[in-house]
């Protein structure tokens, strides 16, 4: 009788195992040490295959031989399996991104990647903000802020200079935070949701942040459209500081600090 489940066997082939591996490592998970004659009437595996089956297993060091006559398996724990798989393909992706960054002639991109559909554009912002070493510059609504809430206050923790700007309600514990506190029920009757973020003035993330999977953001590396983006973010939290009598210009500083000194000149001497 198989007592190997389908789900599991296909999960398990998307991690790599044969269809035929995938069963006879269930299958001993559910009864060890057992020879390979039962672990094919349990595993639905037939007996043409299952030493061959065994034997790549064993070479893969998941499964281990115990007795000699008859031989019998026992498996890997799911715990020790899950490191392995973990440490093999991290291993993988590692020599991958050596061989990829050698083989590009150009360190970086000025292109575009479109980002389809809310999930999409959560996953990609989130991966952005876990990876920030130095400065997280962030437009959202609360919505999406809160999904982002961990990992912000885990960048934070790690020493990134967080900028904040929203029109909704949020966290003001990430750093420089400019809220206008408006109630986002109130605030989605007269806009749409959008968020940008610049992540160490290397990537921005731009555009809807609907919960709709048709709708279309931008990440790119492009430094001219990354300025715009982040001049946008200057402008609103300029208007924030005169409205609400807030003094920004520390901010505003360190989000602009090659443009600031000069433009204070030439109002100096406009003034004169």
């Amino acid at each position: 009788m198989t007592i190997v489940s389908d789900d599991l066997v296909n999960r398990l082939q998307k991690l790599g195992f044969t269809n035929y591996e995938s069963r006879a490592y269930l299958g001993l998970l559910k009864n060890n040490p057992v020879t390979g004659y039962e672990l094919s009437q349990m595993a639905n595996v037939p007996r043409s295959v299952i030493y061959s089956t065994l034997r790549k297993l064993e070479s893969k060091g998941v499964v281990i031989s115990v007795h000699e006559k008859p031989a019998r398996y026992i498996p890997l724990s799911p715990k020790q399996l899950l490191s392995r798989l973990e440490s093999d393909f991290s291993k993988k992706l590692n020599n991958l991104g050596d061989e990829l960054l050698s083989y590009d002639e150009k360190s970086s991109s000025d292109g575009f990647w479109n980002i389809r559909g809310y999930s999409s554009l959560l996953e990609i912002c989130e991966t952005h903000i876990k990876d920030a070493k130095k400065q997280i510059i962030i437009s959202g609504w609360s919505r999406e802020i809160d999904i982002f809430h961990d990992s912000l206050l885990k960048a934070k923790e790690r020493g990134v200079d967080i900028v904040l700007f929203s029109f909704s309600k949020v966290n003001k514990n990430y750093g420089d935070v400019y809220t206008y506190n408006i109630d986002q029920e109130k605030l989605s009757k007269i806009w749409d949701h959008k968020i940008i973020l610049v992540t160490d003035f290397n990537d921005l993330i731009m555009g809807p942040a609907n919960e709709n999977e048709d709708d279309q953001a931008i990440w790119t590396q492009n430094e001219a459209v990354m300025k715009i983006a982040i001049n946008y973010i200057v402008l609103d939290i300029t208007l924030f500081g005169q409205r609400m009598n807030v003094d920004t210009s520390e901010t505003v500083l360190k989000i602009m600090p090659d443009h600031i000194d000069h433009l204070d000149e030439m109002i100096e001497e406009s003034n004169k």
